[in-house]
C-alpha cells in the first residue's frame, strides 16, 4: 500500500512506497555522479594523460554506448521494479548464479566507491577550509560530514532528495555560469568543431580517456534502486534514467568543450599537464573572476558531500534488498516505522566506512591517494562490470519474453550498449593503475575482490537454490507506461 504521510505506520522489513517523483531520483543519480567534482578532478587528468582535446568527444562516446545500454535498462524496469538492481536484472535474465554473482559484485563495488568518495570528500574539505583559514585534520571533517549523513538518511528519502537537489544546483549554476562567459569572451567560432574528428578523439590516450569517462558516468544507472519509493516506478524510473543521462551527457561536453576553448585545443593539453590541480579554477579565474574561483572550490566540497549522500543511500539499498532475498542477514531489512528508511543497511554501510576510514589512518595513508581514489577506481570498475552483465541480462530475459516488446529497443540496443562497455571494461583493466592511483603496490590488487566477490555470490545462490525467491516480473501489456 503505498505510504503518504510520513507519520503513518507500515511493516518494519519495508520502504516507504509512493515518497518519490521523477524529479526526486533524477537528484539522487546526478548528485551522485558529483559533476563539479568530476570536471575539476578528472578534466584536466583526461586531457594531460588522454587524447587531450579530443575529450569532449570521447564523453560523446560514452554518452551514445550508456544511452543504447539505458533503451534496454528502461524496459526492464518496467517488467521488474525491485531495489536490488543490477543483481535482480542479472537473476531474471541470467539464472540464479549469475543473479548471486552481481549481488556480491554490487555490494563490494558499491560499498568501495562510497567509502572512495568519503575520503576524497574529506581531503577536500580539509584543504578547502585551511584556505579560508580554519585548519582541523581531515579525520575531523570526516567525523562531520558523516553525522552529517547519518541524520539525512535517518528520515524519509524525500529529505535526503532536497539536500542534494540544493547541492545539485548551486554547482550546476556555477558551472553554466563558467561556459557561458566562456561562450561571451570566445564567442561560438571560438568553440572548435576539431574536438570532435575522429583522427583527434581516436588517439592513443583514447582508452585512458574513455575510462575516465566511464567513470565520470557511474551512478546514473542507480534509477532503478528507488523504483520501491517511486510513485508511479513504471514512468519514473525510465523517465528519470533518460533525463539524468542526457542531463549529464549535455553537462559534461559542454562544460568541457569550455574549459578547452578557454585554453585554446592547441595549448590545453602542456596547461593540463603543467597545474591538473588548478586547471579548472585558473580558467575561471581567467573567464569570470576569482572570487567564483574560490566559490567553486567549495562547491567541489558540496558535490562531493552529495555524492558520498547519495552512494550511501544506493548502498544501503543493496544491502536492504540482498537481505530481504536471504543473500545477506534477514536484520538488515529493518525499515524505519514512520520514515520507512533502511536503517538497519544504512547503519551496518556507515559502520563499515568508519572502520575502513580508520583503519586507512591508522596506516598513516592519505585520505585522497590512499583511499579515496583506490576504492573509488574499484567502485567503477565494478559497476562496468554490472552494467556489463546486466546488458546481456536484459538480452537474455527479452529473447525469452519477447511478446509485445520491439527487438531493436530491448534486444539490439542493449546487445551494443554492452559491446561498448566491454570496450570499456578492457580500457580500464588495461589502464587500472591510472585510475586507481598505483602509489601503493597491494592497492591496485583491489580488483582481485571483484573476482572473490562473484564466486561467493554465485556459490551463496546455488547452495541457497529453491530458498530464494525468483524476481517479479510484470507481463507486457501491464508494463506500459
Amino acid at each position: 500500500m503505498p505510504v503518504t504521510e510520513p507519520t503513518t505506520q507500515h511493516p518494519a522489513d519495508h520502504l516507504n512506497e509512493g515518497v518519490l517523483s521523477t524529479g526526486d531520483i533524477v537528484f539522487f543519480v546526478l548528485a551522485g555522479v558529483a559533476p563539479m567534482g568530476v570536471v575539476v578532478a578528472m578534466l584536466s587528468l583526461s586531457i594531460a594523460l588522454g587524447d587531450g582535446p579530443g575529450v569532449p568527444g570521447t564523453y560523446l562516446v560514452t554518452g551514445a554506448v550508456l544511452a543504447l545500454f539505458a533503451v534496454g535498462y528502461v524496459r526492464m524496469s518496467r517488467r521488474v521494479t525491485n531495489t536490488g538492481g543490477f543483481y535482480t536484472y542479472a537473476r531474471a535474465g541470467l539464472g540464479r548464479a549469475a543473479g548471486g554473482a552481481a549481488a556480491y559484485l554490487a555490494l563490494v563495488a558499491y560499498n568501495a566507491a562510497t567509502i572512495g568518495v568519503f575520503g576524497t570528500l574529506a581531503y577536500f574539505t580539509q584543504g578547502v577550509a585551511g584556505s579560508f583559514g580554519v585548519h582541523l585534520a581531515w579525520q575531523w571533517w570526516a567525523a562531520l560530514t558523516f553525522l552529517m549523513v547519518a541524520v539525512l538518511s535517518y528520515f524519509e528519502v524525500s529529505l535526503s532528495a532536497k539536500a542534494l537537489a540544493l547541492a545539485l544546483g548551486c554547482e550546476v549554476a556555477a558551472l553554466l555560469v563558467f561556459d557561458v562567459a566562456v561562450l561571451v569572451h570566445d564567442g561560438f567560432h571560438g568553440f572548435s568543431l576539431e574536438v570532435f574528428r575522429p583522427s583527434v578523439v581516436f588517439t592513443g590516450g583514447f582508452g585512458v580517456s574513455l575510462m575516465l569517462a566511464f567513470g565520470s558516468f557511474v551512478g546514473f544507472e542507480a534509477t532503478a534502486l528507488y523504483g520501491e519509493e517511486a510513485r508511479d516506478p513504471r514512468r519514473s524510473v525510465p523517465r528519470a534514467t533518460y533525463i539524468a543521462l542526457a542531463a549529464i551527457t549535455i553537462f559534461y561536453l559542454v562544460t568541457m568543450w569550455a574549459a578547452i576553448t578557454s585554453y585554446g585545443v592547441t595549448h590545453v593539453r602542456a596547461a593540463a599537464a603543467a597545474d591538473p590541480e588548478n586547471f579548472v579554477f585558473a580558467a575561471v579565474t581567467r573567464d569570470v573572476s576569482s572570487e567564483m574561483a574560490r566559490a567553486m572550490a567549495v562547491l567541489v566540497v558540496t558535490s562531493l558531500f552529495a555524492s558520498f549522500l547519495a552512494f550511501h543511500c544506493n548502498t544501503a539499498r543493496y544491502h536492504y534488498a540482498l537481505a530481504r532475498d536471504g543473500l545477506l542477514p534477514r536484520f538488515l531489512m529493518g525499515t524505519h516505522p514512520r520514515h520507512g528508511s533502511p536503517v538497519a543497511a544504512g547503519s551496518v554501510q556507515l559502520a563499515l566506512v568508519a572502520v575502513v576510514t580508520i583503519a586507512f589512518g591508522l596506516a598513516h595513508q592519505d585520505p585522497y591517494l590512499g583511499m579515496g581514489i583506490s576504492l573509488f577506481g574499484l567502485g567503477v570498475l565494478g559497476i562496468v562490470v554490472l552494467q556489463a552483465v546486466a546488458a546481456a541480462a536484459i538480452v537474455g530475459f527479452f529473447l525469452r519474453h519477447r511478446e509485445d516488446e520491439s527487438v531493436l529497443a530491448s534486444v539490439v540496443a542493449p546487445a551494443l550498449g554492452g559491446l561498448g562497455l566491454v570496450v570499456g571494461l578492457v580500457c580500464m583493466i588495461w589502464n587500472y593503475r591510472v585510475l586507481a592511483g598505483g602509489s601503493l603496490p597491494v592497492l591496485n590488487q583491489l580488483p582481485w575482490l571483484l573476482a572473490m566477490a562473484a564466486v561467493v555470490g554465485a556459490a551463496l545462490a546455488l547452495v541457497r537454490g529453491r530458498s530464494l525467491a525468483p524476481p517479479t516480473t510484470v507481463p507486457a501489456q501491464e508494463a506500459q507506461p
